[in-house]
């Protein structure tokens, strides 16, 4: 891919959200491309060379091509859109990188259409480090044409088949990134009880972590996640208060797909006790803590 090309596609990027995500995205498009960012917190302005900031959203989203949204989630999305879509021009392309709601995506993409805006929901999987790295992963959907035109933007993002696309609805992204991440939630509770079990039988856990991994349990939080938790990090990318949010959604997405879900309704249980033990802090692990807590003990190496 040539950057060349990038730049004649889209010369004009508006980019809304510079937190622990949005920055070191738009730091990696401002290598090659015009961009200019706004976030409603004014401390987090011209934090990244090369980034003009705007004076407010309006100002932002005025004779752009491309909008990129990074956004806590769907409540602040949706502000966010209220005051962007009137004076967005029809034909820009609008990428929403937001890990959302599947009916707030779906509402947005039909009022976008009627404008003649081309959206694309892709909704990330990473870490900032990987951000930084331009090594995310994408999960993508919306029209095909859309999905085209976003193509060169999503790849300088993301690694080797880091682009997935999901299906030609635009609330499909988000509804597989929500499935993976229920998933991820419940397996992270799951692989830590088997632990304290273990470890209260005896076993060292740095040891056990050895065993299990690459056997019937093989997966990713075992592999990449866990070793960061026996070091006492519970993962401070993601507040309690949106893993809840997220269960909380895809426990209405079962509801209306007619499935009992006993599992992650489980696993959503355990996460609502951890925010009303701990509050709104940052930790996508705070159920595990809770579950040390049970335990009197906590998982170290």
């Amino acid at each position: 891919m040539e950057t060349s090309s990038i730049d004649v596609r889209y010369p004009r990027i508006g980019a809304v959200g510079l937190g622990r995500m949005g920055s070191p995205i738009e730091a990696i498009l401002s290598h090659t491309l015009t961009v200019r960012a706004f976030d409603i917190d004014a401390k987090r302005e011209a934090v990244i060379p090369g980034i003009g900031c705007a004076s407010s959203l309006s100002d932002l989203t005025t004779a752009i091509d491309v909008l990129v949204t990074v956004l806590p989630g769907p409540e602040e999305l949706c502000q966010c859109m209220t005051d962007a879509f009137p004076a967005l021009l029809p034909g820009t392309l609008w990428l929403d990188f937001t890990s959302g709601d599947p009916a707030v995506s779906r509402v947005l993409g039909e009022e976008a259409e009627r404008r003649g805006i081309e959206l694309v929901s892709a909704p990330m999987a990473g870490s900032v480090a990987e951000a930084a790295a331009g090594e995310l992963v994408f999960f993508t959907s919306g029209t095909h044409g859309a999905v085209a035109r976003a193509l060169p933007i999503l790849q300088a993002l993301s690694g080797e088949d880091g682009v997935r696309r999901a299906g030609s609805r635009v609330e499909d992204a988000q509804i597989v990134k929500l499935l993976a991440n229920g998933l991820w939630f419940a397996n992270a509770v799951a692989t830590s009880e088997a632990l304290l079990i273990g470890q209260g039988l005896g076993l060292a856990t740095a040891d056990l972590h050895s065993l299990l991994q690459g056997s019937a349990d093989g997966s990713r939080f075992l592999d990449e996640h866990l070793v960061r938790l026996l070091d006492g990090d519970y993962l401070e990318t993601l507040g309690i208060v949106r893993v809840v949010e997220e269960l909380n959604t895809i426990r209405t997405m079962s509801e209306a797909a007619g499935v009992t879900t006993p599992l992650l309704n489980t696993s959503r249980q355990l996460h609502h006790a951890a925010f009303d033990r701990f509050g709104p802090a940052i930790g996508e692990l705070l159920a595990v803590k809770l579950l040390e807590e049970a335990a009197g003990r906590p998982l170290r190496r």
